[in-house]
């Protein structure tokens, strides 16, 4: 965005527009966002877009002028949103090794929207066509065939797409991950298009939601802790606690002079709380989806699960309290667990021995039906893995290591009536004999 002058934010129009106008945007914006930062932001950002093109002398009629330059930033902000939100799912799908670090993740995204505006305008099939060929390699009758279309379109498509001068986004996209730069711009892999007539098509009404949508690889990528699949981590916070986090999993921390809070935004914990410093009252919390976790001296295990939080007591105690129901809060001493949503709180029961075994790295079954154990074994591994309903009740115990979960699948056969089928390394069916 340009520069804006001391003498254009003085100037009578301008001075006028903002004085007459500026409240007025900020509140509709907010009652549509339900938001008022974001309000704010957005209001500010279409007065200086006004100012800027010189128009703000010649509007007349502020408010509906207004309001449409405030719907075409936020389709251009949640067009950026959108396409960051594809390229980071991307790369959370896949093997840790392969996840760029922090700053060539920001260097890609600048590249990625540089690159979404150089290809804006071209039709649906031409710039499919030519990010099929660019970033995944595709020959002509290889794209004909995904685009259900001959290769004789396809020559056609490639042929437009370099009549538009695009030599500089070949170049551009040479440098980034092909699988990931390829769903972050196609209109076929995020379907962006059909996003953004239904953003528009309801006004403002829907925006909320589109701002504040982050999807848990996303969060998990951009957390302040956070593990790859497979991978556990323990790190000591800075009042002594230990935080260990198990496969996926992600936290933000935020200590200030009244509170130590952590917010689990996936996966699983282990908390040994430190001491907060002599006669000062910082409680320790974790905030995850459905409510709060306050640790009373204790060490104890927190797991975000869809719709429903667990927590397990080791050492001391924990209060535990759903976010819509605070009155329900209970209270949870060494040996027991529970499981709560936003709404309620489940009665106390004891905690297994061996929810913890992640912390050495093993998972232990103790007579466990085969489907919870693949559904376990699952989380720290990459791929899908499936378990046939005709073997899912099948029990067994034993102590697996998580060192090499292929391993683990391998050895199955030998102890229970079952047979391991593979269609690549990532997709893993457990069936009958």
């Amino acid at each position: 965005m340009q520069p804006v002058s001391v003498d254009q934010l003085t100037s009578h129009p301008v001075e006028t527009l903002y004085h007459d106008h500026h409240t007025w945007l900020r509140g509709w914006l907010q009652r549509r966002l339900n938001n008022s930062s974001d309000a704010s932001d957005l209001a500010q950002d279409t007065f200086v877009n006004v100012i800027t093109t010189g128009y703000a002398g010649d509007i007349r009629e502020p408010r509906p002028f207004l309001a449409t330059v405030a719907r075409r930033l936020l389709a251009h902000r949640h067009r950026r949103h959108v396409l960051e939100t594809a390229y980071l799912e991307a790369l959370a799908a896949m093997p840790d090794a392969h996840i760029p670090p922090p700053e060539q993740r920001l260097m890609a995204i600048e590249a990625l929207q540089e690159i979404d505006r150089a290809l804006d305008g071209l039709p649906r099939a031409v710039k499919e066509a030519f990010l099929l060929a660019q970033l995944e390699g595709l020959t002509y009758d290889q794209i004909a065939t995904r685009l259900r279309v001959s290769a004789s379109s396809v020559k056609q498509y490639l042929t437009r797409a370099d009549r538009q001068a695009l030599e500089a986004v070949r170049a551009r996209l040479r440098g980034l991950h092909g699988a990931a730069a390829y769903r972050a711009l196609s209109p076929v892999a995020t379907d962006r298009r059909k996003t953004m007539a239904l953003l528009l098509g309801i006004g403002m009404a829907g925006a909320a939601g589109a701002l504040a949508f982050r999807s848990e690889p996303c969060q998990r990528l951009a957390a302040d802790m956070h593990t790859g699949v497979g991978e556990r981590r323990a790190w000591t916070l800075s009042d002594g606690t230990r935080l260990m986090l198990n496969t996926a999993s992600a936290v933000n921390i935020e200590f200030d002079g009244r509170r130590r809070l952590l917010k689990l935004v996936a996966g699983e914990i282990m908390i040994v709380t430190g001491h907060a410093e002599a006669g000062i009252e910082r409680p320790f919390l974790v905030q995850t989806a459905d409510g709060r976790v306050q640790a009373l001296g204790t060490a104890f295990t927190v797991r975000q699960l869809a719709g429903q939080t667990e927590v397990s007591v080791q050492k001391g105690a924990v209060q535990a309290t759903p976010a819509d129901a605070p009155r329900d809060a209970r209270m949870l001493r060494a040996g027991e667990r529970t499981i709560f949503s936003a709404t309620r709180i489940a009665a106390p029961t004891p905690a297994s021995a061996d929810s913890t075994a992640w912390t050495r790295g093993a998972i232990v079954a103790d007579n466990m039906r085969l489907a919870d154990f693949l559904a376990e074994l699952g989380r720290h591994r990459h791929g899908v893995l499936r378990c046939d309903p005709a073997v899912a009740d099948l029990r067994f115990s034993g102590v697996f290591p998580l060192t090499d979960t292929g391993a683990i699948l391998s050895m199955l056969p030998n102890s229970l009536p079952v047979r391991v089928r593979s269609r690549t390394a990532y997709w893993v069916t457990v069936g009958k004999k």
